[in-house]
């Protein structure tokens, strides 16, 4: 159910990425205005001219609630183990047979056999090199800088430098912690199979991997969102300083707030059978695919629909 609502939504996507300029127009119309009144004053104006990126937006919002809340009243109660009460049903839907067959889901995975932990002195010696390496490299280019400054090679190479430590500057102690975790669990030999998740239990596996995706689509859309912030500010000429700061900020709290997302997906995931995590998951999936895909397609369709420019008027006949 939760896969074929993903599947049935995709053209409410692809209408919604239509009507997203339209809707950025009304947003930043709403923005100029100073009060809360003012502001439901248009809205209800625009909803009243039947706006289509309006009348669309509350459309769309009121089907996914619709949808996710009445996936959520099958998944979220004890569906499995005991006859569900019709009435949380809807009457189009057939009523299942008990006891439920076909409920094991196979998904290919690969195992760990074996590990191989790097010692604790040897994780830290690399890590104190690498510092080491770079505050050298620092203290080496301001004796030089009047000299070496001229070089635009190697100016291009230095700048590509400060850009690396400044967009590692807000992880450096995650990168720290997830070092210490990934070289001390080296997998050394891996073994291939299927794994079999039975949709009416809770699913250690299927949780993590909900988890991972989760954090992996929050970052993914926190970075698309301040790239297209950076390239609109870069339009607008703002200051390469000040655009820079800002998406590593920005960028930062899209890496906590990933992180809060992931363990709390895990926390919940772990408390219900996971076959609402197959809806989730393929949300996610789709959710990170799309710029490459779904929009690229979008983009493309409405390159080869929009009408060809206007060639220039003939010059007037001489006299």
């Amino acid at each position: 159910m939760g896969i074929l609502q993903n599947i049935v939504f995709l053209p409410l996507r692809f209408i919604g990425l239509k009507l997203s300029t339209s809707f950025q127009s009304i947003e930043s119309e709403l923005d100029d205005l100073k009060t809360d009144k003012e502001q439901y004053i248009l809205f209800n104006k625009k909803v009243q001219e039947g706006n289509p990126a309006i009348v669309f937006y509350i459309f769309n919002f009121v089907v996914n609630a619709i949808a996710f809340f009445s996936a959520g009243r099958i998944f979220l109660i004890n569906f499995y183990s005991q006859p569900l009460n019709p009435n949380y049903l809807y009457k189009f839907v057939p009523y299942p047979d008990y006891p439920l067959q076909g409920t094991n889901f196979h998904f290919p995975f690969f195992n760990i056999d074996s590990i191989y932990s790097l010692p604790w002195g040897l994780i830290l010696r690399g890590w104190l090199i690498i510092v080491g390496v770079m505050i050298l490299a620092r203290l080496l280019w301001q004796p030089f800088k009047w000299i070496l400054g001229r070089n635009i090679t190697l100016l291009k190479y230095r700048q590509g430098y400060n850009r690396l430590l400044l967009a590692l500057g807000g992880i450096v102690g995650s990168l720290f912690i997830l070092s210490f975790i990934v070289f001390r669990h080296i997998p050394t030999s891996f073994s291939f199979h299927w794994l079999v998740a039975d949709l009416t239990r809770q699913n250690n596996t299927m949780n993590l991997i909900t988890a991972i995706v989760t954090f992996l689509t929050t970052l993914s859309a926190g970075y698309a969102h301040f790239k297209y912030w950076a390239r609109q500010a870069k339009n607008l000429n703002l200051p390469s300083e000040f655009i820079n700061q800002y998406f590593r900020s920005q960028m930062r709290t899209s890496f906590k707030n990933a992180l809060i997302l992931g363990v709390g997906a895990y926390l919940i995931t772990n408390q219900i059978p996971c076959a609402f995590e197959l809806s989730v998951a393929t949300f996610e999936v789709l959710y990170i695919l799309s710029p490459y895909t779904f929009d690229k397609l979008l983009n493309s369709a409405n390159k080869s629909s929009s009408p060809p420019p206007e060639s220039p008027p003939a010059p007037a006949p001489l006299a």
